[in-house]
């Protein structure tokens, strides 16, 4: 059974428990794991077996021939990065949404409590999803049991254990309730309902792949969230044994996103995954088997997601989860708890943190940033051994976790030049096992597209950008009071944007305030998820497309055009360019060529499509059962040789890991042993 993630369709992508894995781990190499599985979004089930470990054949060759890309580093202009690195991402506004788009204005954040609070034996409504269908139901539960912060409710309140009931939330009450608010934070208390008590709802038909979910979105007024029930709570699916070990790793896993959304709502998927996992970790219930899928194919993005659908989408629990447990275990509990409340997201919070903190690298006394942990990771992987350097190629709080292995192994040198790929914050691993002195030369990519299509004409345009839980925006007066015939507004856009969970809309106002969504040929009214605030763009278009909409009813009006983008609360495609804008009744055009063209972005970055694509490297060298391992620089032109003296039975692995901020796209090298 594959997991899919559940989301409920007030639109906030639920975090979930599934209930099997069927995981692609290497070419026709398909692994059926039949056992229940938690994750938040999804969290996989404690007790899966380990995994099977298998040989990758040495020189795997890639279906298509990488290229690279090598223009002179220096002729790659740096405005585009240095855009993105000062683009601030706007945190949506569901409340301020709700009033600008639909005219609902005034509604508070918080509901009125209850005359009387809740007693065992009452009974509620509630909106349950089911994420298999999509569909949205309401059902009856009764209130069960009670403890200082939670409720318990029980659609079918005869078939519970009350013994596995009380153990369960009496723990959560205990342990992991405490445990979870003094390393991450607290969670919104009282909250929105006013109350104190965590929801927990035990109920039937969420979907045959669900355990369970939590959904931010019941942390909103229904007035503003369609399918919110007004309270902080959990979902659990009745077909679960609520005295599975599996069903308390995923209450501390779920509260731990209770605590995000109260501290930082649009952080990315990878940090909240990632610690969500460790929630679990410092509880004390074992991880489960995301880590070693992982280990077995360790190229994966880390700055990055995954779709329920995609092979890669258990491993990247496990990436993100290796990569801050490992920062937790070597930076300490401190700087994690930092970490967790920076407000920045993404990369750039562990560099605030790491810099914040003024940690600096022992050995080089030099101040530490992501990209420095990412690769002593990325060897400690590999390596596993606390006495190779000063220690720091180790988990000590995680002595079991998996190790990964060679991506590659040349044993027969030399070796003609061969191209691989690697994603950015992925690695790979090129063991060299020839005896002899070789020099090891690596050649990588000095450029790399930052979106999968370039600009509809010139070098720059407009893109969205990205984001969870984000509005963006590109807005523009324009005056037409000169005009009385007909006025359209051309462009041509772009956009891969994930289908029925977020939209982009095209608005109009006249004052700046109210605003009307405009109807484009490319968008659409489809609202499964109760996401849409009207019409908009969502999927992808595939090519560039002219869209031409009506403005003639603001003939001889002055008003704001306005392109915004809001997402949910996890996965994100590539958002949407803009290019070659023009507007005939006023002689208005614009490419954006020579700047923004008095186009206000908030979230929005003015682009080309091109990055400066660095690396960084490591090579681990194993004599005599002895490991050592040493840091490789490349030249500015991403070259560097190695030179190597290996007796039979040593061997040299170089990893490799790709670092270029922003883009999805993959890094191509060259390796050549002469």
């Amino acid at each position: 059974m594959t997991e899919t993630p559940s989301r409920n369709s007030n639109g906030s992508r639920a975090v979930l428990i599934g209930v099997g894995v069927i995981l692609a781990v290497c070419c026709a190499c398909v692994l059926i794991l039949g056992a229940a599985g938690v994750v938040a979004y999804e969290r996989i089930k404690t007790s899966i077996p380990v995994l099977p470990t298998f040989e990758l054949p040495d020189n795997d060759v890639p279906s298509v021939e990488p290229t690279l890309a090598r223009p002179p580093a220096e002729s790659i202009s740096n405005a585009t990065r240095a855009t993105l690195e000062t683009a601030v991402i706007p945190e949506s506004d569901p409340y301020e949404l709700a009033c600008r788009l639909k005219g609902i204005c005034n509604v508070p954040e918080t509901l009125d409590p209850p005359a009387v609070p809740p007693k065992v034996g009452d009974k509620q409504k509630f909106w349950i999803s089911n994420s298999n269908t999509d569909e949205n139901f309401q059902i009856e539960a009764e209130l069960l049991y009670i403890t200082p912060h939670t409720y318990f409710w029980a659609e079918r309140p005869r078939d519970v254990n009350m013994d596995d009931l009380k153990r369960l939330m009496d723990t959560f009450e205990e342990k992991i309730y405490p445990k979870d608010r003094e390393f991450f934070g607290s969670e919104w208390t009282p909250g929105v309902d006013g109350d104190p008590h965590i929801y927990v709802v035990y109920a039937d038909n969420i979907g045959h792949t669900v355990a369970g979910y939590f959904s931010s979105a019941d942390s909103y007024n229904p007035a503003v969230r369609e399918f919110s029930n007004g309270h902080e709570m959990y979902v659990l699916g009745a077909s679960q044994n609520l005295a599975d070990e599996y069903t308390y790793s995923a209450l501390a896993h779920e509260f731990v996103h209770m605590i995000q959304f109260a501290s930082d709502r649009n952080d990315v998927s990878w940090i909240n995954e990632g610690f969500a996992e460790v929630g679990a970790f410092i509880n004390g219930y074992d991880v489960g088997f995301a880590d070693r899928i992982y280990a077995q194919s360790p190229d994966l993005q880390l700055n990055d997601w995954a779709d329920a659908n995609s092979p890669d989408f258990g491993a990247h629990y496990g990436l993100s989860f290796l990569y801050l447990t490992y920062f937790l275990d070597r930076f300490g509990e401190d700087a994690t708890k930092a970490l967790t409340a920076n407000p920045e997201n993404d990369l750039p919070s562990v560099d605030d943190t790491l810099a914040s903190l003024n940690i600096a690298d022992p050995l080089t006394g030099d101040l530490v940033n992501a990209d420095d942990v990412y690769l002593d990771w990325a060897t400690a992987m590999y390596v596993m051994d606390k006495t190779v350097g000063d220690g720091r190629f180790y988990y000590y709080n995680y002595p079991d976790a998996p190790k990964t292995r060679p991506t590659d192994v040349v044993s027969a040198c030399p070796a003609a030049p061969f191209k691989r790929t690697v994603h950015q914050y992925g690695v790979d691993y090129i063991k060299v096992a020839c005896a002899g002195a070789h020099t090891l030369r690596f050649e990588g990519s000095t450029a790399v597209p930052l979106l999968p299509v370039g600009p509809h004409s010139g070098k720059a345009h407009f893109w969205s950008n990205r984001g969870d839980e984000s509005d963006m925006t590109l807005t523009r007066e324009f005056d037409l009071t000169g005009v009385s015939g007909p006025v359209t507004l051309s462009y041509w856009t772009w956009f891969d944007i994930e289908e029925n969970w977020d939209y982009l809309n095209l608005e109009v106002s006249e004052n700046g305030q109210s605003w009307t969504i405009l109807k484009t040929p490319s968008g659409t009214d489809k609202n499964p998820q109760g996401n849409a605030y009207g019409w908009g763009y969502t999927g992808k278009s595939n090519d560039w497309i002219q869209e031409e909409v009506d403005l003639s009813a603001y003939a001889g009006k002055k008003i704001q055009i306005r392109f915004e983008y809001i997402t949910d609360a996890a996965l994100n495609g590539e958002g949407l360019l803009l290019d070659d804008v023009t507007i005939d009744a006023i002689g208005y055009s614009e490419d954006f060529e020579s700047g923004d063209g008095g186009w206000v972005s908030e979230g929005f970055a003015r682009v080309e499509n091109v990055l400066r694509q660095t690396f960084r490297l490591a090579l681990v060298v194993e004599r005599n059962g002895k490991i050592t391992v040493q840091p490789v620089e490349t030249a500015a032109d991403q070259t560097v040789e190695i030179p190597l003296e290996l007796q039979p039975g040593d061997s040299a692995t170089l990893i490799v890991a790709g670092v270029t901020r922003f883009t999805r796209n993959l890094a191509s090298y060259s390796i050549e042993v002469r």
